[in-house]
């Protein structure tokens, strides 16, 4: 009788590591704040803003749009960099930038200024999502890394579904002004808290269990070089 092949192995659950437990919830809502400070721009404009701000339908498609030129022109600059330098600081400091932006949005009424604002916002945002998953790559064997990046694509669609209950109340009982400050807010608190919560690799957490370390170390594909 031959031996079962090591791929027909049972897996263990994802959380069954701490690594899983410590740093998935941190991926989790580090992306789902990107994606709502990304995306509340169109409800803000179907909100009043365009409106209020005589914006037409051009140029308010245009100042939608200047976001993802700049998430297109940076998101490999800003991965090379988290690749060979740090991801924890991209990553955090970029939290942190994207939400002040996301604040100064409310506070503006000139179109070109929406521009530039939303074109730096696409800046800050483009390289987390990629040094993310970089940054889990380093922490998660083969085996578990596409668990693990499946948890983080999941605050995509989450996101989604209390995105515009959330906005949408707020603009009827404020306005959209005060949406973009309330719901950029929390993306500075945040990132802060990256600072402490996130480490560039295994080796820099005091955290982490030995057998988890010598079970990276251990993988050809998560062992340091």
């Amino acid at each position: 009788m031959t031996a079962p092949s090591p791929s027909l192995k049972p897996t263990r659950p994802l959380w069954a590591s701490s690594r899983a437990r410590h740093l998935v919830p941190v991926a989790f809502l580090t992306y789902s704040l990107a994606y709502l400070d990304k995306s509340n721009y169109s409800l803000a404009s179907a909100g009043g803003m365009a409106d209020e701000l005589h914006l037409s339908a051009g140029l308010d498609s245009l100042i939608a749009a200047s976001f993802f030129l700049g998430y297109f022109l940076f998101q490999i600059p800003g991965t090379i960099y988290a690749e060979q330098r740090s991801a924890r600081r991209l990553i955090a400091w970029s939290t942190v930038l994207w939400g002040l932006l996301a604040v100064v949005q409310g506070m503006l009424s000139d179109p070109a200024q929406l521009i530039a604002v939303r074109f730096a916002l696409g800046v800050v945002e483009g390289a987390v999502l990629p040094s993310m998953v970089m940054l889990l790559g380093r922490w998660f064997t083969h085996a578990e890394r596409g668990r693990a990046n499946t948890l983080l694509i999941l605050g995509n669609p989450v996101t989604v579904m209390w995105l515009s209950a959330l906005s949408g109340w707020l603009i009827s009982v404020t306005d959209w002004r005060v949406m973009f400050i309330v719901e950029g807010i929390p993306s500075v608190v945040w990132g802060l808290f990256c600072l402490r919560l996130i480490k560039d690799r295994p080796e820099d957490a005091t955290w982490l269990p030995a057998a988890e370390l010598a079970e990276l170390r251990a993988d050809p594909t998560t062992a340091p070089a």
